[in-house]
């Protein structure tokens, strides 16, 4: 390793800083020279000294910077350099008038005053009593972040990681992690269980001792809820914790049940099985049910005059409803709560289109939602009213970063008389809770989707568990409709869902099989993507082709792939800036995506419009790059959204996504690539679901063998779950 370096200094100006991770680009005078220092540096100010620990490095654009790793920081002592600090604005509520009038009456105490004294800062010129408060309680926190990051810098802890802490516990941020190091393995950190037990270690704490145990059961339960799991049974959770952390059972089967006690974790007998839940999907479960339970109890009155409304919805939008049809509008009109769901070709989005206009007859008020903005658009075109993502139909409140928040809920639910949710099957259970107490009381609810589909990425298997309860109104729409019938895409969509082995009808069809195995998997994609599908028919390669992806690994997974098509597609030229980050190089022209929902980032349109987040599964371009302020502005649906560094890792390639990231989306035509699908993913539902986003081209790269494997395996993911026992208890 290499031996770190220390430089000292006075601080002259500082470059770039940002109050998120910390990384700041500063100006240091040394006795020697000034020397340019980057790196994850909180609170400081032009004016204080600097002892900062690191390395030199040559920026091929920057040229030399010492690359901070870790840093001490004294308040300046004499008053010009305090003037100096305070004029900077480093404390917030002090500007350069005021910083002299402060510095002019208390000298060299100023900083004693500021930390200590509000009364005495409220005589001075300008500074009211509260003021001189928020002035005291902005100084004791930059410094606080300070010691945290001084700190935790030892367990070998970011600064990043330091301020989400401190975000969330304050002051007693160090405190908290010396009595139980496993936090970290929670947000905001979300550090690796092995890592924790390294400090904890350090901190000699013992391999069996309470925080330890404790923390390997929320850790498991974590990862079982990121694998789509609300809750767990309690035998296999205990022996689990205790071969993962090598404690023995009645050790864990102890600390479960205290954490149960006190409420931390909940546990549940379903049909003679314990099973135990973090509280957040307790909760979530419960409060959903409850929700549904009272809305089934309390059916609307029926339409009058159905039959004459229907065929006036008919007339109007000059469509022929078949008898499911017809029986599932009778059903929605009927019911508080219901269910759509059906394959592609089906009558769904006519089926929506009637719900609609039959609602607006009524004179109530009709929104529509998605899980994702690329699904909410396409609502938005097929029903020809305005669809909304779920996140900003409950209206995100900034800030939201761990977590969410929204302005709408059970105590400002949301204006509409019906609420449409298009893609439920993607809706995770946690986001479902927020989005039915949101509604108010009356409000119908139409639930719209495909079971086959792949379940949601969050914890939860929402709209399979309502299917299978049978509690609420559902009506499943088989008949594939004629126009459809002469689709491929269509056809062997469904055809997969029967175990049958997808089929060409030549040239005229819109499905085609190229044989190809992983070593002939790059040329076969690239020259589709950049020349045959734009040349035979007209398509653009960044808005209407899409690849997907069953995996991100391997030669035909979406990480080569993205790397393959931003040489053939966007490749490096004089004219296009670009910047690396954590090996990735992202360039302007480049096609992304967002990868993690962003609940701060803000578009401010010329005419005052302004939009918050944006959201995992969201596909844009980048605009621009400026390289010296280390920020990339990309357009989403022509709204354009400025990244700082920090949050570049947010952003993906997007030329190649995951089966699991299309989900909620649709393309023209969609190049599906399974050379070298790994064993795990070949099975009937990811590959139904790939088929689903091609509208109007489907081309799949691979081998018979791996195709026929997806058709054949039609395995189901496990997820455990409570709704339809929750539901079952609450409708005896």
């Amino acid at each position: 390793m290499q031996e770190r370096e220390r430089i000292e200094g006075t601080i002259l100006y500082i470059t770039f800083s940002s109050p998120d991770t910390g990384f700041t680009v500063l100006e240091l005078q040394t006795d020697e020279e000034m020397v340019t220092v980057v790196g994850e540096m909180v609170g400081l100010a032009p004016g204080q000294r600097l002892v900062v620990w690191g390395n030199y490095t040559n920026h091929p654009s920057f040229g030399v910077q010492f690359k901070a790793r870790s840093y001490e920081v004294a308040l300046p002592e004499e008053e010009n350099a305090i003037l100096l600090y305070l004029s900077s604005g480093a404390v917030k509520g002090i500007g350069p008038a005021i910083a002299k009038r402060i510095v002019k009456t208390f000298g060299r105490q100023t900083f004693e005053i500021l930390a200590r004294d509000p009364v005495r800062l409220s005589k001075v010129k300008g500074i009211s009593y509260k003021q001189a408060l928020a002035i005291q309680e902005e100084f004791k926190r930059i410094y606080g972040i300070q010691d945290v990051i001084v700190n935790l810098a030892g367990y070998g802890l970011s600064s990043a990681q330091a301020i989400a802490l401190y975000s969330y516990y304050g002051e007693n941020t160090v405190e908290a992690v010396n009595a139980n190091p496993y936090i970290l393995c929670d947000a905001p950190c979300n550090i690796p269980f092995e890592q924790a037990d390294e400090i904890a270690q350090r901190m000699m704490l013992e391999y069996d001792s309470r925080q330890r145990v404790r923390g390997g059961i929320f850790y498991v339960l974590r990862h079982n809820a990121n694998k789509g799991h609300s809750c767990v049974p309690a035998d296999r959770l205990v022996s689990t914790v205790s071969a993962f952390i090598g404690v023995e059972p009645e050790k864990a089967a102890s600390s479960l049940e205290d954490c149960c006690d006190e409420g931390r974790l909940f546990a549940e007998d379903i049909k003679g099985t314990i099973f135990i839940y973090l509280a957040q999907l307790y909760t979530a479960e419960m409060v959903s049910c409850q929700k549904i339970s009272r809305m089934l109890h309390n059916q609307p009155p029926r339409v009058k005059n159905f039959s004459s409304a229907v065929d006036a919805v008919q007339k109007m939008l000059d469509i022929k409803y078949a008898p499911n049809q017809i029986k599932a509008l009778e059903k929605v009109m009927d019911s508080s709560i219901s269910i759509i769901t059906g394959g592609p070709g089906t009558g769904k989005t006519t089926l929506v289109k009637g719900i609609i206009t039959l609602f607006e007859m009524q004179a109530e008020t009709v929104s529509l939602c998605a899980p994702t903005g690329r699904a909410a658009k396409r609502l938005s075109e097929l029903s020809g009213r305005k669809a909304k993502t779920i996140h900003r139909l409950l209206e995100v409140i900034p800030g939201s970063r761990n977590a969410i928040r929204f302005s709408r809920n059970k105590d400002n639910p949301l204006p509409c008389d019906v609420l449409i949710v298009d893609e439920c099957s993607m809706v995770d259970i946690v986001l479902f809770s927020q989005l039915v107490t949101a509604t108010k009381d009356g409000c119908r609810i139409v639930l719209v989707g495909d079971y086959n589909q792949l379940p949601s990425v969050g914890a939860g298997n929402v709209l399979k568990d309502l299917l299978e309860c049978n509690l609420v109104p559902a009506v499943q729409l088989t008949d594939i409709f004629r126009q459809a019938q002469q689709s491929d895409i269509v056809v062997n969509a469904h055809a997969i869902n029967h175990g049958k082995l997808p089929m060409g009808s030549g040239r005229t069809g819109d499905y085609f099989f190229m044989e190809r195995d992983e070593n002939n998997i790059e040329p076969t994609v690239a020259s589709l993507i950049s020349t045959r599908l734009p040349s035979a028919y007209g398509y653009n390669n960044f808005d209407d082709i899409q690849i997907i992806c069953p995996s991100r690994k391997k030669r035909g997974g979406t990480a080569n792939i993205n790397a393959l098509l931003q040489s053939v597609i966007n490749p490096r030229s004089e004219d296009k800036k670009q910047i690396v980050f954590n090996g990735i190089t992202f360039r302007e022209g480049d096609k992304v995506m967002q990868i993690k929902n962003n609940y701060d980032l803000e578009y401010t349109g010329a005419d005052g419009e302004t939009e918050i987040g944006v959201f995992n599964g969201d596909i844009g371009r980048i605009v621009a790059i400026d390289t010296y302020n280390k920020t990339m502005t990309v357009r989403f649906d022509e709204k354009d959204y400025v990244y700082r560094q920090e949050i570049f890792g947010q952003l993906e390639h997007a030329w190649a996504i995951t089966v699991h990231k299309s989900q909620g989306s649709e393309f023209k035509a969609v190049v599906l690539c399974i050379s070298d699908t790994p064993a795990e993913l070949q099975y009937r539902n990811l590959l139904y679901t790939a088929f689903t986003r091609a509208k109007e081209l489907l081309v799949v790269v691979g081998r018979t063998d791996i195709l026929q494997n997806m058709v054949t395996n039609d395995k189901k993911q496990l997820r455990y779950s409570g709704v339809k026992h929750f539901l079952e208890e609450y409708n005896v």
